[in-house]
């Protein structure tokens, strides 16, 4: 089954900007879109999180993306795959 959804916490430098950080992501190939939500700033690095949607997505070519602008990924976050998207829904464990 296709990967079609992927939320990644990410620790980038400052250069490059967001813009350009999600202009590359949204260059892969099978990506349809791509969302990047700055989370933390600090001095010389910012905490993102990336969600990249897509027909069929290959962890390895974002991967690859991410390190090459001097990215380093911290966890991924969700994973969507199959024939249909579903939506994340809270989970008993999010309850207690």
């Amino acid at each position: 089954m296709a990967v079609k959804r992927l939320v990644i916490d990410v620790l980038i430098p400052h250069d490059p900007d967001i813009i350009e950080f999600a202009e590359s992501l949204a260059g892969i190939h099978g990506v349809d879109g791509v969302t990047v939500h700055v989370l933390e700033i600090d001095e010389k690095t910012k905490t993102i999180e990336i969600t990249v949607e897509g027909h069929d997505l290959t962890y390895a070519d974002i991967e690859e993306v991410i390190e090459g602008h001097g990215g380093s990924i911290h966890s991924i976050d969700m994973v969507s795959a199959g024939k249909k998207m579903i939506d994340s829904q809270v989970t008993r464990r999010e309850e207690e």
